[in-house]
């Protein structure tokens, strides 16, 4: 079957002796197929009907393909239904290996109920893959995709005043000491604000912009009002905590060339990608950064009473984004809040403590950018990729991310090794092509004038001051990751338009609007 053959030879069940094709079913199957997540009722129920017979195995297939084609789009749709057909699904008609990705991409839904169920499917299906033990003497079986996902309690942490104190954030116990903290004007205020949507005039807008791989981005920018407030809560709140020292991406004092730097002369080097970075960090992550600095979840519900005491329901809610504001509990962070990338950084401590922790047990280091993890390591002698992959997917699993597996790369020392941008097999350069277009840029420009090449350049179509920008922007990149050369060039760049500039005061961190 042309579907099938199309499909990972683990998505199929085996054929028997005497398996039949049957035109009727496999019409049914493909018009309910096409139809999902809508059509995962009556194709469970059209399985089910053959399941003892001939005809089953070619058709569960079919579906099965059919299924996985939408996999990512039933993943992330902000109904909790189609993700709870699927697991039904996956568990009655998938093989073991394709019901157990299921089931492990959906430990950590967002979604409570989501989550019960995958633990009651995990706990009764037969599956034998090892996972990283929940607990410490645990058994290494799939229950450890449930770290936390099964406990009755909303937070593990202990919320008061002293943990607030410890963690040298004010001090907050109802939600009028949140109002006065954040100068939200009155409960009303606040209640639009917690709408956390664009829908009905919310306090968001929408739009998207093109990633590098040519699909979409969407960016959920506050508005003017809400933009402020959320500006309030990184300055009294999420910036006295401090990030771990192996992120880089969005914290003062650390770039692109500080995340390279560490792994400068590295025999081989591994680069994971985390897959939906933002969007993976959900409303209930986000309340549980604000109940380990100390303050109350309550009854877990965001509010608007003066007197109420759910402090991070609501913190957690003014930081994320809903498309539908009637979705209790489906927000996520949103990409366009100027708080999204200091709490994703929180958020990842744990992550980058024990990702950290992996990479000093292999004699390596580790560093975070955003949603880029680099390992470097100076000898690869005895060095087994495979396993050390397996143990980084399973923490990143367990911490609630997804690694993109399409853009895992292992780039030893005779290859260009490039991390966040810089290469850096013997020491942090900036790669020869942007240092030779900003060479013959300059010259064409002391030749022929600044006009003629911002109109000849396609991004800036004769836009004279975006292209000087474009080229201090460059320069001062250069100067930041290779002084002896950049300093130079950026004298250059502020000759040619007459702007005399401190080498020193220019540095520009290119990828930091770009995770």
């Amino acid at each position: 079957m042309a579907a099938s053959q199309s499909i990972p030879a683990w998505l199929l069940l085996p054929l028997p002796a005497n398996a039949d094709t049957d035109a009727a079913l496999i019409a049914t199957v493909e018009q309910h197929g096409a139809n999902l997540p809508e059509g995962f009722k009556p194709l469970h129920d059209a399985l089910d009907q053959v399941r003892a017979l001939a005809t089953y195995e070619p058709a569960v297939n079919l579906a099965n393909g059919l299924v996985w084609s939408k996999l990512e789009s039933l993943l992330s749709a902000p109904d909790p239904t189609p993700r709870l057909a699927l697991i039904k699904y996956a568990r009655d008609h998938m093989p073991e290996r394709a019901c157990a990705r299921v089931l492990r991409r959906l430990a950590k839904d967002p979604d409570m109920e989501v989550r019960r169920t995958v633990t009651r499917a995990v706990r009764t299906a037969k599956i034998l893959e090892v996972a990283i033990p929940a607990k410490k003497d645990g058994d290494w079986n799939p229950t450890g995709w449930l770290l936390l996902s099964d406990e009755k309690k909303f937070t593990r942490h202990k919320p008061g005043t002293r943990t607030q104190e410890r963690n040298k954030v004010p001090i907050l116990t109802k939600l009028a000491e949140v109002r006065k903290l954040l100068n939200i004007k009155s409960s009303k205020q606040l209640g639009f604000f917690l709408l956390a949507s664009d829908a009905a005039g919310g306090p968001y807008t929408t739009h998207t912009i093109p990633k590098r791989d040519g699909s979409d981005r969407k960016i959920c920018a506050p508005k003017k009002q809400l933009k402020w407030v959320q500006k309030q809560v990184l300055k009294h709140i999420l910036s006295k905590v401090p990030p771990h020292p192996a992120a880089h991406g969005f914290v003062n004092g650390r770039s692109t060339v500080s995340n390279a730097a560490p792994h400068v002369g590295a025999e081989l080097i591994v680069k994971f990608d985390l897959k939906e970075f933002f969007p993976t960090v959900h409303y209930f992550r986000v309340m549980g950064l604000f109940a380990s600095l100390g303050y109350a979840v309550g009854n877990c519900m965001f509010g608007t009473d003066d007197e109420a005491n759910q402090i991070a329901p609501v913190l957690a809610r003014l930081c994320c984004y809903t498309p539908d504001p009637k979705q209790w509990g489906t927000a996520t962070l949103p990409q366009g809040a100027p708080t999204s990338p200091a709490i994703s950084n929180l958020v990842c401590r744990r992550l980058d403590a024990r990702l950290t922790g992996l990479a000093e047990a292999n004699k390596g280091t580790y560093t975070r950018y955003a949603d880029d993890l680099t390992f470097s390591f100076q000898s690869a002698d005895g060095m087994k990729l495979g396993r050390f992959r397996w143990w980084v997917d399973q923490v990143c699993q367990q911490e609630g991310f997804v690694v993109n597996q399409e853009k895992f790369r292992v780039i030893r020392d005779s290859q260009r090794q490039v991390v966040t941008g810089i290469v850096v097999n013997d020491a942090l350069r900036v790669p020869r092509e942007l240092r030779r277009e900003l060479k013959a840029i300059l010259h064409n420009c002391e030749r022929q004038g600044i006009e003629s090449q911002a109109q000849r350049h396609p991004k800036f179509n004769g836009n004279v001051p975006a292209f000087s920008q474009y080229l201090r922007g460059i320069a001062a990149y250069l100067n930041m990751v290779q002084p002896e050369q950049g300093s130079a060039m950026l004298r250059r760049v502020n000759e040619l338009l007459g702007t005399a500039g401190e080498c020193k005061d220019e540095t520009p961190d290119e990828k930091a609007g770009d995770a």
